[in-house]
């Protein structure tokens, strides 16, 4: 396969970008979009808690996170699907794959794990101390019925898995 027929080639790339198809805006708009679905999906599930009268409908709907994550990963999926048509490529085209680093890219995905969860760590302790006045953040998540609990565990790890779990 020759360099110019793969999507994601410096050739192919930098033909894109004199032809115009490559913007920031794209970019940049991703950095805050998935923060946006965030707050719409758990408005929806807060006008819900509303509509039935709760007094603290943001914090009751924020026990539902693993079943309107899923509504979080579709929006960001939806858009980078609509960024990627725009350039001319498909969501297949951003990811990739070549059998002939696959070896060394498992080692590195697994050599970062380690830092990438002590940097969680400290990232939610530093905020809680900033937020709250000390490491331990107040629980959030509350019991769930039988149902939305097991999407929430089922499906929803699933779509984790394959897309990101930063809403974790």
């Amino acid at each position: 396969m020759s360099e110019a027929i793969i999507p994601n080639s410096r050739a192919a790339i930098l033909e894109r970008r004199s032809a115009g198809a490559l913007t920031w805006s794209g970019p940049a708009l991703m950095l805050f979009a998935r923060s946006a679905f965030a707050v719409a999906a758990q408005g929806l599930v807060a006008a819900v808690y509303a509509a039935h009268g709760s007094a603290t409908p943001w914090r009751d709907a924020g026990a539902w996170l693993p079943v309107y994550g899923s509504l979080i990963d579709a929006g960001c999926l939806g858009l980078l699907w609509c960024l990627a048509r725009r350039e001319g490529i498909t969501l297949l085209d951003l990811v990739g794959f070549d059998r002939h680093r696959l070896g060394r890219d498992l080692l590195l995905g697994v050599a970062l794990i380690l830092p990438s969860l002590v940097f969680i760590y400290v990232g939610i302790t530093a905020s809680s101390l900033l937020v709250y006045g000390n490491p331990d953040a107040p629980q959030i998540y509350g019991p769930l019925p039988l149902l939305p609990a097991l999407y929430g565990v089922l499906i929803s790890s699933v779509g984790l898995g394959h897309y990101g779990a930063d809403h974790l």
